[in-house]
């Protein structure tokens, strides 16, 4: 049976002459491929739908015998034409589908990680951010949304709060904050934990509990950016087993 599901276009490829595959992303789901038959011939069905970064409303189904889904017809609800327009936001949204498409989500998380690009990329249709930020952000929640939500307050081992300590240990194994007085105490040596400065991991909560929209604007100062961003590149290849080389995300 035939639904009508909401997806945003990650890539496009041809197969045959007129045939397309499509990636998609969709809150009920997750990543997928479909493939729409007649989809580079037919100005009815497809009109304006199959470019990466669109949002459309697609009618999904599947071939007799199941093996495969099939898009009957879509239409477009929003090309994002502006953040096309500019080449560095372009940029910065490419690399967040990369990430999802990597990632691939099933069901389970298809609904957060939807509703996380889809605001990302209407954030940067409506705004211009400032600086290049946006890749980092969203990695960082996406990975929070998929359930690393470490407590970046308090000491793991003796539950003090940071306060105004210089610098702390963040271990990105276990999502333990450990204080310098723990930190003497601890005998076993964590290969994945990082000294960093407590405006590092207030960055990381802050990032944990905002929106895209809130993202805008934001600046950090070069060294807190430099933990932020080290700390979630770690994750992502401890975690999630994904690095990016060539351009891409691949699995290590």
């Amino acid at each position: 049976m035939d639904v009508t599901e909401k997806a945003l276009v990650l890539r496009v490829g041809r197969f045959r002459e007129a045939d397309a595959w499509v990636r998609l992303l969709t809150a009920a789901r997750g990543v997928f491929t479909a493939f729409a038959f007649g989809g580079f011939r037919s100005r009815r069905r497809f009109l304006g739908c199959l470019d990466p970064l669109n949002l459309v409303l697609f009618t999904i189904g599947s071939d007799r015998k199941g093996a495969y889904q099939q898009l009957a017809e879509g239409s477009l609800l929003n090309g994002f034409k502006e953040l096309k327009a500019d080449s560095s936001l372009v940029g910065q949204a490419v690399n967040c589908m990369k990430f999802v498409e990597a990632i691939e989500p099933g069901p389970e998380d298809g609904r957060a990680l939807f509703s996380l690009l889809l605001d990302t990329l209407e954030t940067l249709e409506q705004k211009t951010p400032t600086g290049d930020l946006f890749p980092i952000l969203f990695r960082a929640k996406a990975s929070f949304e998929l359930g690393f939500t470490p407590d970046f307050s308090n000491c793991g081992r003796c539950g003090a709060g940071l306060g105004s300590a210089a610098s702390v240990s963040f271990s990105v194994e276990s999502g333990q904050v450990t204080c310098s007085a723990c930190k003497l105490q601890q005998k076993p040596v964590d290969g994945l934990a990082r000294q960093v400065s407590v405006g590092t991991l207030r960055t990381l909560d802050w990032i944990m509990r905002s929106n895209p929209s809130e993202w805008v604007g934001l600046g950090m100062a070069s060294e807190v950016r430099r933990q932020v961003f080290e700390l979630v590149e770690l994750f992502i290849a401890y975690h999630l087993g994904l690095q990016w080389e060539g351009g891409n995300y691949k699995k290590v």
